[in-house]
């Protein structure tokens, strides 16, 4: 899947997010960011989804959390691990009409959305953009209440993504784990 600005003309999905959530480009996280080793997961091009599975190797797993189709469109939450610790939270938002033009997207079962779109093809994303977001925000409190974590303000990546100029919503929740591997049992 390619990363690239989306067309001005391509319909923008209903935002999970208030009007006021400060998003930043990827030039402006620098400013926002000092550790460099989250940065660099923020900032990863392409598959985030490949990038997590070489760094946790055989520690890798991935759950599907929540999954429901309703009126107003499909809704999927995930978490991507190493050994146990949540590192990735996502939610993805998918509206009616996406889903009525491309049904097979409510249907991607235990695969990877990134993966899952890279096989089907004729996909684009947008730019991403970062926020960080407190834990009242009810998507940050999801993702720390799944991985049993203490209130603390998280950074979200949003992107949209068109398949056949069809648009939905990836939000993916950095947790404070992400690239670091625990340490073998019985080591301190």
């Amino acid at each position: 899947m390619s990363v690239e600005a989306l067309p001005g003309n391509v319909p923008t999905p209903p935002e999970l997010m208030p009007s006021n959530t400060g998003w930043l480009s990827g030039l402006e996280l620098v400013a926002h960011e000092e550790r460099s080793s989250l940065r660099s997961w923020l900032l990863t091009p392409g598959l985030l989804t490949q990038r997590i599975r070489a760094a946790a190797g055989e520690d890798f797993s991935m759950s599907v959390l929540r999954e429901q189709t309703t009126a107003s469109g499909h809704e999927r939450e995930i978490d991507m691990r190493c050994a146990g610790a949540v590192w990735l939270f996502a939610h993805t938002r998918i509206p009616a009409p996406t889903l009525s033009a491309q049904p097979w997207l409510g249907q991607i079962g235990n695969a990877a959305l990134g993966e899952a779109l890279a096989a089907h093809g004729d996909s684009k994303r947008s730019d991403f953009q970062y926020a960080r977001c407190s834990a009242d925000h009810w998507l940050v409190h999801r993702a720390l209440q799944h991985a049993s974590l203490t209130p603390q303000s998280l950074w979200v990546r949003r992107s949209v993504i068109t398949v056949t100029g069809s648009a939905f919503s990836l939000y993916e929740v950095f947790l404070p784990a992400i690239g670091e591997r625990p340490f073998p049992r019985g080591l301190p």
